[in-house]
């Protein structure tokens, strides 16, 4: 009997169903990038979860999880900083418990060497550091190939082998014992579409429970959060789309459904969604990712625990896009493109380029102070200096307009102490961070830093 399923799409309104139907434990996504928000968990449907007695699993896939492209050491330190981050602050998970990483497509030898092994290094030197968040175990899912070079590297403790069966390694790796879970094919389980699990009675599978709280002595015991309702995404192809009986061309046309029709999002398989169009919960066919935009979730009810600042889960992005050759160049050019005469006077449009590309959506701005107002009126919080971290904002400002600087808006990306730090703004001839001190030393020093709690 199944007891453990992972699913892609929120399912907190099926808990009760769900735990009926005997499952114990239910896999679910953090994504620092999705496309589809009903792909991330919530707290609010981890607290549904919870409530209905279900263990929670975790796994991490970003957006472009089955592309090689997605797979380098920036990536895994910016996955990782997202997943401990969201882990703690958002969802309450309890440290020594697994956020596994997906690598979601049949990596070759040499992609794993120079791609998926960078990866896990990354996310292995972000998962090392002390900090005040809870320490997590790492976990890997891919192919047997994938999960057993993730492992000899002791990149990972736990194992989880894809389902598909001719990606490379996967008998090997299933008759070696090592995995801690083993996906099986896709099924729907009192209503939700998802994959049953087999777990290795010999380890551990870093699932772990939620904590609720007890209602306050005299307090009502009726949940105030409410039942979310099915994430919508909405049709966006002129003449209409096809609904086929599964993911790829080469399956039946269903039906045609036209521009406009609400669809509810259940699973996504390679480029492919299963749909459902009743909001039942119960999949109707597969449609073409392409052609579906979101469309504006309803409001949670009154009484629900509020998000943290909603900038924060961008914010390890924020720090990859200014980390790399890549994403200063793209920022430079978005910066010039704004405001003639950069970079003078640029470090505003420079660092509004920046915010943008990871997903925080600001205004280009020009002004230190103007773009500083601008963060601080989206809920960004005052850190006194010295107390700086990578994805912070410095601030600087002098009343002598010249030299051209005086006034400064910047990113940081690393520290090495109170003071020293590398950060990324307009004032390098190369797309590259540097070093600057909080103290000036030669610049003017920095007033406070903004940072997305």
């Amino acid at each position: 009997m199944t007891t453990i399923i992972d699913v892609s799409s929120s399912c907190g309104s099926r808990a009760s169903a769900l735990a009926a139907a005997g499952i114990r434990t239910v896999i679910r996504y953090y994504s620092r990038d999705t496309i589809r928000p009903s792909k991330r968990l919530t707290q609010n449907e981890a607290v549904q979860l919870a409530s209905s007695g279900l263990r929670l699993g975790i796994v991490h896939e970003g957006r472009f999880g089955d592309s090689v492209a997605n797979f380098d050491r920036a990536c895994g330190v910016a996955d990782a900083l997202y997943a401990r981050n969201y882990g703690a602050r958002v969802i309450g998970q309890p440290a020594a418990s697994a956020i596994y990483f997906a690598v979601d497509f049949d990596a070759t030898a040499e992609e794993i060497r120079t791609n998926i092994i960078p990866y896990f290094q990354g996310i292995a030197d972000v998962f090392s550091q002390a900090t005040d968040e809870p320490s997590y175990v790492i976990g890997i899912y891919g192919s047997g190939a994938t999960c057993k070079a993730v492992l000899d590297a002791g990149l990972a403790q736990y194992a989880w082998l894809a389902q598909s069966v001719g990606w490379s390694g996967y008998t090997d790796f299933h008759m070696s014992n090592r995995w801690a879970l083993s996906q099986e094919m896709p099924t729907v389980i009192a209503g939700v579409a998802c994959d049953p699990n087999s777990a290795n009675d010999s380890k551990m599978a870093g699932d772990f429970a939620v904590a609720t709280l007890e209602p306050a002595e005299g307090a009502s015991t009726t949940p105030e959060t409410s039942v979310p309702p099915p994430v919508r995404m909405r049709i966006n192809a002129r003449v209409g789309l096809r609904l086929r009986s599964g993911p790829g061309v080469e399956f039946d046309v269903l039906k045609l459904l036209p521009f406009g029709t609400i669809v509810h999002p259940l699973k996504t398989v390679g480029t492919w969604s299963s749909i459902d169009l009743q909001g039942d919960g119960i999949s109707d066919g597969f449609v073409s990712n392409a052609y579906l935009v979101d469309v504006a979730q309803p409001s949670v009810t009154q009484g629900t625990t509020p998000s943290p600042n909603a900038d924060a889960i961008h914010v390890a992005e924020l720090i990859r896009q200014g980390s790399s050759e890549e994403g200063l160049k793209v920022a430079r050019e978005k910066a010039a493109a704004s405001l003639p005469g950069y970079p003078t006077n640029g470090c505003a449009a420079h660092l509004s380029a920046l915010l943008q590309q990871s997903g925080i959506d600001v205004a280009m701005t020009w002004g230190a102070g103007k773009l500083a107002q601008v963060l601080i009126d989206r809920g960004w919080s005052r850190i006194s200096v010295g107390n700086q971290k990578p994805g912070d904002v410095g601030v600087c400002f002098d009343n002598d307009p010249s030299p051209a600087g005086a006034d400064h808006i910047y990113l940081v990306v690393g520290t090495s102490g109170p003071d020293e730090m590398m950060i990324a703004d307009n004032q390098r001839t190369v797309d590259a961070p540097h070093i600057r001190f909080a103290s000036g030393q030669g610049k003017t020093p920095t007033e406070y830093f903004l940072r997305a709690l």
